[in-house]
């Protein structure tokens, strides 16, 4: 590869895991795993805020990250019904100025529905000020994915966890909703990222770990050694994610 290649996970995570045994979740910890495996930066949401309380797990996701140059920050949002986080319009204002550029939300774990009333206000907000908001496969499904597109076509929907034997589900859907994006963390069918950038070009494509509940050599032996050419590769693995994230932060680089 001619120009060098600086990964970026789009879908890690900080914290110890409620059911897995993922060691101490430090920033740390992470920071060793990226060396391992060669990826230059991660965006990382914290598991207080995906398995507990989103409040409390979004402030200390900032503060792990604050330090740490290669650790980008994801937040974990709700609807504004209950008033658990801010209002829709100043939730995104506080996370652009905390640094935040993702949002990732978990409707199943969370009981809400993505497509819903109650979350629209939400999505708008993040589709008006360019926040992009990644989903779990398995925390929804592909009818509220559309849905939820259809009524925010400017919003930029990364859809994380497919697994395999859903490309039947996914062509359609792509084709019609442009601004649904697919991470590669467990995109596991065979020669599926070969296939989708065949079909729909490498800028549908996000590269993502789910570290550290999944090993992220999955991921990385999956896009490197893909038949894919380096510029795919490259946009794959950090090159269309760094511009879409709302909030720029300064980055490293990794030898």
């Amino acid at each position: 590869m001619s120009e060098q290649l600086r990964l970026l996970d789009v879908a890690a995570s900080l914290g110890r895991h409620p059911a897995h045994e993922v060691g101490s979740g430090s920033p740390a910890a992470m920071i060793s795993t990226l060396d391992r495996y060669g990826i230059a930066e991660a965006v990382v949401a914290h598991t207080v805020a995906t398995h507990h309380e989103p409040a409390a797990g979004n402030a200390r996701v900032l503060a792990e990250v604050a330090d740490e140059p290669r650790l980008r920050p994801c937040w974990t949002v709700l609807p504004p019904t209950c008033g658990e986080l801010p209002g829709a319009a100043e939730l995104v204002t506080q996370a652009r100025a905390g640094g935040v550029g993702l949002f990732t939300v978990r409707p199943g774990s969370h009981g809400f529905d993505l497509a819903g009333p109650d979350t629209a206000p939400l999505l708008e907000a993040a589709a008006e000020h360019g926040m992009p908001i990644l989903v779990d496969a398995p925390e929804t499904d592909w009818a509220a994915v559309e849905d939820a597109a259809a009524a925010h076509p400017e919003l930029w929907l990364i859809v994380s966890e497919v697994g395999y034997r859903e490309l039947r589900r996914l062509c359609g859907l792509l084709e019609r909703r442009p601004r649904i994006l697919l991470c590669t963390a467990n995109l596991s069918g065979h020669l599926a990222l070969e296939f989708l950038v065949h079909r729909f070009g490498s800028h549908r494509l996000v590269f993502g770990t789910g570290q550290p509940v999944r090993d992220p050599g999955e991921a990385v032996l999956r896009l490197l050694w893909s038949e894919l050419d380096d510029a795919d590769v490259r946009a794959i693995g950090g090159d269309t994610m760094r511009g879409l994230l709302a909030t720029s932060r300064t980055t490293v680089e990794v030898a």
